[in-house]
Parts: structure tokens; C-alpha cells; sequence
């Protein structure tokens, strides 16, 4: 098996769970050995270099931070179009919701994204997973959602596995069934159509996604029918996330709790007593700080949803919406407007977002985990959300194997 060294990081920081500050167990001059893909061995570079391993390849980090790969736990990558110009529109006051009620926002993307060809999505959705990769994302989450039917939610489930094919990186796909109500349908009439046709035809899929989702959001979709969907999903082998109380306490929270879901996203107006069944149920809180940047609305109380028990992760949210591709600058408004620490923002992408997609072989550097790492052309992880808006990831590693960037793309 091959066997790649990686010496001479200046902080080597694993996400193990140990080390001061918590959790990151940071190693000065740090080094591992991976193995066949999987970290073998992690320690110092003076004891790697005491072992006498022969290997095969050597990645020499001259000194800069090496973090795990970044892992990217929600994202709705997969669509054709753009609409730049709703950005002009909140500018003069228009909301996210008015935009929606309009017949824009989701329900805009789903029609374009309707119309495009699977190898049309595919070519723009890889634009848009290369971007991920070269800052840093060795493992993403890409919801469907923009179908708006079976015919087009299946395109979009293809078009997944396509990007998971060529893109290099770990993909995991969610089906969204409950993401807007298309045109000639209510609420009901569409969640009904989804529970007997749709979700059915999904889930009998040979290469059926990991994760169900929906949109529980005072109107868009109710807790009682975020429900009906959640529990359909789950009898279906589905595991169960969702967007919950983004722009109003809508009940999200309490549901994602009472139905044991993985993680619920957004929260930044959840009621306390939601979020603390959420920390006894184990639920991740997925924190997503630039679509509220992008849709004028407050952010998540990163410290209250910890304080109540739950794990904190953090995702791009890259939508057309909040076209966003950098995890660096997610982290460097995490410590800015949530108040969390650079540790904090670095877990929360890594270890913690790992665990919103029920992942424990990536998002941290353990041995017999994936040996997935990047390279920064930063000292060290204070680094990350402060020195933004540049070129410092050096090199990514993809299971012990370089990855290319292209960085004329």
C-alpha cells in the first residue's frame, strides 16, 4: 500500500478532541504517516524522522499550519442559473420572503434549473466544486431541492452522483423534498404529491442519498408538515436533517429533536427550550452566518446553542442565494458576528460538520481516519479567520493523494 509522509508542519492540528484549546490537539512541527489512504501514525517530525519509515512520497509543509480537510456539511451546489440581481433587490428592501412571494428565490432557480440539461448542471455545479476544493473542502453535502418534481429532483440526484464521480472529493447527497411550493400547487397538495410519488421513487433508487431534508419556515412549509414528510423519509431509510426557524421560531428546533434528526441548520430564531431538547437528543446545530449576512436577518447565538448542549457546525450555504465558496470566510464572520473563537470556527468546519453528516473518518486527523488535509500558506489556525479574501491554501490531500487545483478556474 502507499505510503505518504507529511512533515515539518509548523501546527498540525488533528480535531481530535484533546489539546489546548480544547479540542484541537495541535502538534508544534507536527507529521503523520498515511497509510493505503488512512492516517497511520501522527506525531512530531523529529519522532517520524527517529522511525526510519521508508515511503513512497513526501509532503513537506515548510514550516505552515495543516488542518484537516475541510468538510462542508450544507451546501445547494447542484443548480443552473444565477440571480445576482436579487442581491440589488434586498439592497432596496426587498426581503427574502417578498423575493420568494414574488415567484423569485427558489422558486426562479427551480424553473431555470428545470429547463437545463443534467449536462448543463453538472458543468456548472463542477465549477462550483472546484471552487470548494481549492479552498480546502475534501468532503461536501449537496441537497436537491430545485427539481420541483419527480423528473427534475431526480436529474438533480444525477447530476450528485455525477459530481461525486469526477470531482475528487467525498459527496454526500440529501434529498429535499420540501424546499419551496412549486406554481399550480399549495403546501399541501405539494407535500402530498411528494409523500406519493416523489419520495417514494427516490427511495428506491440503487444509489438512493444519505439524507432527507425540508424547509420548515413560517410560509414555506409548517412544522405539522415537516412532520408528515420526516417521518415518510425516515420509514424510507432516509436519515432525517432540517432547515429550521431561519427567519422566524417556526417550531424547527423542537421538531428536529422530537424526530431525531442529524442535525438542523440555520436556527437563528429558535426558542431556548427547542434548542435544549435538541443538545439532549444530540442533534448538530448547523450554523450558516453568511446567508443571514446575505438575507439581512440575524444571526444564530452560537454560545446559546452550545450552552444548550449541542455540537456547533458551520457550512457555506453556497445557493444562489449566498453564492458562497470559501470556508475561510465563513469562519472569519463565525468569530466576527457569533463571537466564536478561531478553535471554535476551525472545529465547527471540521469535527463538528463531520458530524452533521454522521462521519467520524473525516474532519479530524486520527489514526484509521481518512487522510484528508490541507496545507495552508498560514502559520497557524488563528490565521484562518482573520487573514481572509486571499490564495493560502497551498496543497489539498484527498486520502494520502494530492489533489490539482486548477487555479485558472
Amino acid at each position: 500500500m502507499r505510503r505518504l509522509a507529511l512533515v515539518n508542519a509548523g501546527e498540525l492540528v488533528t480535531c481530535s478532541g484533546g489539546g489546548d484549546p480544547p479540542g484541537l490537539d495541535a502538534i508544534e512541527d507536527g507529521a503523520l504517516l498515511a497509510v493505503g489512504g488512512r492516517v497511520a501514525w501522527v506525531g512530531t517530525t523529529k519522532e517520524f524522522r527517529r522511525k526510519g519509515i521508508k515511503v513512497d512520497a513526501v509532503a513537506d509543509a515548510h514550516g505552515r499550519l495543516v488542518t484537516p480537510g475541510f468538510v462542508d456539511p450544507h451546501t445547494h451546489l447542484a443548480f443552473a442559473g444565477s440571480r445576482e440581481d436579487e442581491l440589488e433587490r434586498k439592497a432596496r428592501g426587498e426581503t427574502y420572503s417578498s423575493i420568494l412571494r414574488s415567484g423569485g428565490g427558489i422558486l426562479r432557480t427551480t424553473r431555470e434549473t428545470r429547463r437545463a440539461s443534467l449536462r448543463s448542471i453538472a458543468a456548472q455545479s463542477g465549477d462550483r466544486l472546484g471552487q470548494l476544493v481549492r479552498n480546502g473542502v475534501t468532503t461536501v453535502e449537496v441537497k436537491t431541492g430545485y427539481g420541483g418534481d419527480l423528473a427534475g429532483e431526480v436529474k438533480l440526484l444525477r447530476a450528485i452522483r455525477l459530481l461525486g464521480r469526477g470531482g475528487g472529493i467525498d459527496v454526500e447527497a440529501t434529498f429535499m423534498g420540501l424546499h419551496a411550493t412549486p406554481a399550480g400547487f399549495s403546501a399541501a397538495e405539494y407535500l402530498r404529491y411528494v409523500l406519493g410519488k416523489v419520495l417514494p421513487a427516490i427511495s428506491a433508487m440503487q444509489d438512493k442519498p444519505r439524507f432527507s431534508d425540508c424547509f420548515c419556515e413560517r410560509g414555506v412549509f409548517t412544522a405539522a408538515e415537516c412532520s408528515k414528510y420526516l417521518q415518510a423519509s425516515r420509514k424510507a431509510g432516509l436519515a432525517l436533517k432540517v432547515h429550521a426557524d431561519e427567519f422566524s421560531d417556526s417550531g424547527g428546533a423542537s421538531l428536529a429533536a422530537e424526530m431525531g434528526c442529524v442535525s438542523a441548520d440555520h436556527l437563528g430564531k429558535s426558542d431556548a427550550e427547542g434548542l435544549r431538547e435538541m443538545g439532549k437528543r444530540n442533534v448538530t446545530a448547523v450554523l450558516l452566518p453568511m446567508t443571514s449576512s446575505y438575507s439581512g436577518i440575524g444571526f444564530a447565538d452560537a454560545k446559546g446553542i452550545a450552552a444548550a448542549g449541542c455540537t456547533l457546525a458551520l457550512g457555506t450555504d453556497l445557493s444562489p442565494n449566498s453564492w458562497v465558496e470559501s470556508p475561510q470566510l465563513v469562519m472569519g464572520l463565525a468569530c466576527t458576528a457569533l463571537r466564536m473563537t478561531p478553535a471554535e470556527a476551525l472545529l465547527a468546519f471540521t469535527a463538528g460538520a463531520a458530524k452533521a453528516l454522521r462521519r467520524d473518518d473525516v474532519g479530524n486527523l486520527r489514526v484509521g481516519s481518512k487522510a484528508d488535509f490541507v496545507i495552508h500558506s498560514l502559520p497557524n489556525h488563528r490565521f484562518l479567520p482573520y487573514r481572509v479574501g486571499g490564495r493560502y491554501v497551498e496543497a489539498v490531500f484527498k486520502e494520502g493523494r494530492r489533489l490539482a487545483l486548477n487555479e485558472a478556474s
